[in-house]
């Protein structure tokens, strides 16, 4: 199920601080492929059309990893200052010409492929806004806010609230969306300031959903199972 009418974003730009290697943890090479590798070529197997973001210190490295798809349609922009995700969203929305667009974080290798067609037909299905997988888990480090009709309300971050919960529903770093929608909001969030994390002031992409649920519907569908839900922070991380 390759498409035409949507654009896979990779947003690559972070520190990746928490992996301690000396190189961004997108060129850790696991079997036999860089972790990006792993990313894009999930990405192939739905759409035609790819943008990563990416730092100038990545970008000679990024480019040579992507030598073996030089006939594909990959695109890189740059995210001159580490911002936040959603400012490098942004960006690479600003280079989007499809109808639709997913996003899908630069180390979630685990990501499984029927969870990536099931969110992607249900999001056509339910015609919304945006809509990602969830798996309830463990300590999550994001977690999902249901209200009375069991429908998205919001979406947590533990570091933002200072304590951690037992249990609840985690995001699974994939998300797919209506280009022209997310676009337009995304700008008119950031020019206003009222998606910066408490924290760090970085632009937080998660934290746009709120308002994007006062627009139109924000679907949510399970995910296959835990490992959706992983993403690469750690050495430790990869199975």
């Amino acid at each position: 199920m390759i498409r035409k009418d949507f654009t896979f974003i990779i947003p690559a730009a972070g520190r990746s601080k928490r992996f301690k290697t000396k190189k961004s943890k997108i060129f850790y090479i696991y079997k036999n492929k860089t972790l990006i590798q792993h990313i894009i070529e999930k990405c192939l197997k739905f759409s035609k059309n790819i943008i990563i973001v990416s730092n100038k210190k990545n970008l000679n490295e990024l480019k040579l990893n992507l030598i073996k798809y030089k006939n594909k349609n990959i695109k890189i922009v740059i995210q001159k200052k580490q911002k936040g995700m959603g400012d490098a969203i942004s960006i690479a929305m600003n280079r989007v010409k499809t109808k639709f667009s997913s996003v899908i974080w630069s180390d979630q290798i685990y990501l499984n492929n029927e969870t990536i067609k099931k969110t992607i037909n249900f999001f056509l299905k339910k015609k919304s806004i945006l809509c990602f997988p969830v798996y309830k888990k463990k300590l999550p480090y994001v977690y999902i806010i249901r209200d009375k009709k069991n429908k998205f309300q919001d979406i947590i971050q533990t570091r933002e609230m200072n304590k951690n919960i037992k249990m609840g529903e985690s995001d699974c770093g994939f998300f797919v969306f209506k280009s022209k929608i997310v676009k337009e909001k995304l700008k008119f969030l950031i020019k206003k300031k009222l998606i910066l994390t408490k924290k760090t002031r970085e632009i937080d992409f998660l934290k746009s959903f709120k308002f994007l649920k006062q627009t139109g519907n924000i679907d949510l569908i399970n995910a296959k199972n835990y490992k959706d839900t992983i993403g690469i922070n750690f050495l430790g991380d990869l199975i």
